[in-house]
């Protein structure tokens, strides 16, 4: 690997400044614009800690520093060659190997034999409810999307996260049938 693990947001930092130089107020606005905070938590602390992790790194570097008026200092970063090579080698690599994640609902799972069945029936049904809603409206993205003039590579990762949210659906339903048909054991209150 040419240099640091790169964050996720570090990538879509580093992808930011393969297409121009910009300051992190705008890289900010272009991730939220762009819905990236869909994928990754963006705060601005974390953001300027970031551009200021992957310039020490030497992967970006500033191009200029203004100041207009009573504004705070600019400064406009650049990618640089090794944050270019760093980046494509990342991305090759982290779309190949999967990766360990820790998501809520996995560790939500682990436990949940402590509620009662009902309680869990009405959670699951609560969550299957908000996954319906999320399909929908990514069918709504997709099919705004493929009208524009975007190439579906550009929005691939909507399409994944749609796929997602349907295993996610029917895996829920399954569940939730398993559960009022009694094809999956709950411990009775005194076992949990």
């Amino acid at each position: 690997m040419l240099g640091p693990k790169l964050t996720p947001l570090a990538l879509m930092v580093l992808e930011l400044l393969t297409e121009r130089e910009l300051h992190p107020y705008e890289m900010r606005q272009l991730l939220l614009e762009r819905r990236r905070d869909r994928h990754v938590k963006i705060t601005p602390g974390s953001l300027y800690r970031t551009v200021e992790r992957l310039a020490e790194d030497g992967l970006i570097e500033v191009v200029e520093t203004s100041r207009a008026g009573r504004r705070p200092e600019r400064t406009v970063y650049m990618v640089t060659e090794a944050g270019s090579d760093g980046y494509a080698e990342q991305l090759r690599e982290m779309l190949a190997i999967p990766a360990d994640e820790y998501p809520q609902f996995p560790a939500v799972l682990a436990c949940v034999h402590y509620l009662s069945k009902e309680d869990a029936l009405t959670g699951l049904n609560q969550r299957r409810m908000q996954l319906e809603a999320g399909v929908a409206a990514y069918d709504a993205v997709i099919e705004r999307l493929g009208k524009g003039e975007a190439p579906p590579v550009f929005w691939i990762d909507v399409q994944y996260r749609q796929a997602m949210q349907l295993a996610e659906l029917r895996w829920v339903e399954q569940t939730i049938d398993d559960l009022t048909w009694d094809r999956l054991d709950w411990p009775a209150g005194e076992e949990r």
